[in-house]
């Protein structure tokens, strides 16, 4: 199975997002990149339409080799973020959810819904017996959408000079 649809309720969804759609996340990402900047060291190296499709193209080839499931946040129709569940296949890191939302989405519960069926996912149908999520302790939303959603904050580290909160769920948290 693919997983390329996972309907969350009638107005949210996550989608694997197509290259015809690299436009509209450049867009949303552009839009956005004063606020995404904040926390995310990737939106520098997005200049260009090219540089979303590269990355839709890549969530496509990584799907297929089941090491990362990456989803658009559909939101009435709408793209208005980017979610991930990726190092599936790591003998290094545990499975790690990401995501980001657009600022004028944030706040809505959407990123935390989002959140609850990527880890249902990856919990319960790919039978993963952990999943984090890092989180700069400054993002005050992001961690907040991680205790929301279930994770419990269990250490911190520090990656390439950054502070990071480390939040876990496991497959025994839910029983």
């Amino acid at each position: 199975m693919s997983f390329e649809y996972i309907p969350i309720d009638e107005q949210l969804n996550l989608i694997q997002l197509q290259p015809d759609q690299a436009e509209k996340l450049f867009e949303l990402t552009d839009n956005n990149r004063d606020y995404l900047g904040e926390f995310l060291p990737w939106v520098p190296e997005v200049k260009e339409i090219k540089d979303s499709r590269v990355h839709i193209e890549e969530t496509i080839v990584n799907r297929e080799s089941n090491t990362t499931y990456t989803y658009g946040i559909e939101y009435e129709g709408e793209i208005v973020g980017d979610i991930s569940l990726r190092n599936m296949n790591s003998a290094s890191r545990p499975p790690e959810i990401g995501y980001w939302i657009a600022a004028n989405y944030a706040g809505k519960g959407l990123t935390t819904r989002a959140v609850q069926a990527l880890t249902n996912l990856g919990i319960e149908t790919l039978q993963l017996s952990k999943i984090i999520i890092r989180a700069n302790p400054d993002n005050l939303a992001s961690n907040r959408v991680a205790e929301k959603a279930g994770y419990m904050l269990v250490d911190h580290e520090v990656e390439n000079g950054e502070n990071l909160n480390v939040w876990s769920l496991t497959n025994h948290t839910l029983l």
